[in-house]
C-alpha cells in the first residue's frame, strides 16, 4: 500500500482539526470575547460615572477633556485582564494534553519531523489568537464608544498613532505570551508545571521585581547597583511586554516597540528550546 505523504498544509490543517474537536475549544473562546466586551462596558460604565460626578463638583470650565486617558487603553486592559490566562492554558495544553494522552506517538510516527509539527501547531495558535484578540478589541471599543459617546473625560479617538501602537501592540503581546506559553509546554511536556512555570515567570516575578523597585526607589533615586536591579525587573517579559500597550511608557531601558522586542526574544528562546527538546527527547 502506497504511503500518503503528510504535506505542511495537511499538518496544519490536522492540528486544526484537533484543536476544534474539543468543543470546550470554542466555548473557551467565546467566553474569552464575551468576558472582554463585558469587562470594557464595567470600565466604561465607570468612567461615565466618574465624569458624571466631576461635572457634579465642579464648574464644566475646568474639566480637561481627555483627562481619562484614550479608550482604546482601558478596552486592551479589560481584553488581556483574563484574555491572556485563556491564552496562556490554552497554548500549554495544545501540547501538552498529546504528551499526557499518549497521542503524540501517533503524531510523530505519521509527521516524523517533529519540528514541523511544533511549528504547525503554533501556526494555529497565532491565528487563534489574532482572531480572537481582534474582535474581542473591535467589539469592546465599539461597546465602550456607545457608553461614552457623549462624554469628553475620555478619548475616543481611534485613528492615531498612539491608538492604533496600543491597539497593534496588544495584538504582538498576546501573541508572543502565548508562543511563549507554548514553548514552555513542549519542554516541560507537564500541564501542571507548564502553567505554574508560566505562573511564575509571567505574574510573580514581576510582582516581586516591582516590590525591589519600590523599595530601592524609596531611598531616592537608584543608582549605581540599586539603578542595575531596578532595570533588570524592566527585562522581565511581562514588564517588557507592557510598555506598548501605555500611553506613555516610562522605562530606563526600553521604548515601547523595544519592549515588546524583548518580549519576542523571550518567546524565541522558549521555541528554540522546545525544539531542541522536542528533537532530542525519547517519546515514552
Amino acid at each position: 500500500m502506497a504511503r500518503v505523504k503528510l504535506s505542511f498544509f495537511r499538518m496544519i490543517r490536522a492540528e486544526w482539526i484537533k484543536i476544534f474537536t474539543v468543543r470546550s475549544t470554542g466555548w473557551i473562546l467565546l467566553l474569552c470575547i464575551l468576558i472582554s466586551i463585558g469587562l470594557s462596558a464595567a470600565f466604561a460604565a465607570s468612567l461615565q460615572y466618574s465624569e458624571v460626578m466631576l461635572r457634579r463638583s465642579s464648574e464644566s470650565s475646568d474639566l480637561d477633556p481627555g483627562a481619562f486617558g484614550p479608550l482604546v487603553v482601558h478596552v486592551v486592559m479589560a481584553c488581556g485582564l483574563f484574555g491572556q490566562l485563556f491564552f496562556m492554558i490554552l497554548s500549554i495544553l495544545m501540547i501538552t494534553n498529546e504528551y499526557s494522552t499518549g497521542t503524540v506517538r501517533s503524531t510523530f510516527t505519521v509527521a516524523p519531523r517533529r519540528i514541523r509539527v511544533l511549528i504547525s501547531k503554533m501556526l494555529v495558535l497565532v491565528v487563534i489568537c489574532v482572531v480572537t484578540f481582534a474582535i474581542s478589541v473591535v467589539a469592546s471599543w465599539a461597546v465602550g464608544y456607545l457608553i461614552l459617546q457623549n462624554c469628553v473625560l475620555t478619548d475616543l479617538t481611534l485613528i492615531s498613532y498612539t491608538n492604533l501602537r496600543i491597539a497593534g501592540g496588544f495584538l504582538a503581546k498576546m501573541v508572543l505570551v502565548s508562543l511563549f506559553c507554548f514553548g514552555l509546554g513542549a519542554m516541560i511536556r507537564s500541564t501542571a508545571g507548564s502553567i505554574g512555570t508560566s505562573v511564575a515567570i509571567l505574574w510573580v516575578l514581576p510582582i516581586i521585581a516591582a516590590t525591589v523597585a519600590s523599595m530601592i526607589s524609596g531611598a531616592g533615586e537608584p543608582v549605581g547597583w540599586r539603578e542595575w536591579i531596578v532595570k533588570i525587573g524592566e527585562f522581565l517579559p511581562t514588564n517588557a511586554g507592557d510598555l506598548i500597550i501605555q500611553e506613555n511608557p516610562s522605562s530606563r531601558v526600553f521604548l515601547p516597540w523595544g519592549g515588546t522586542a524583548a518580549l519576542g526574544g523571550w518567546a524565541f528562546g522558549s521555541i528554540i528550546l522546545a525544539f531542541i527538546a522536542t528533537a532530542r527527547r525519547r517519546i515514552q
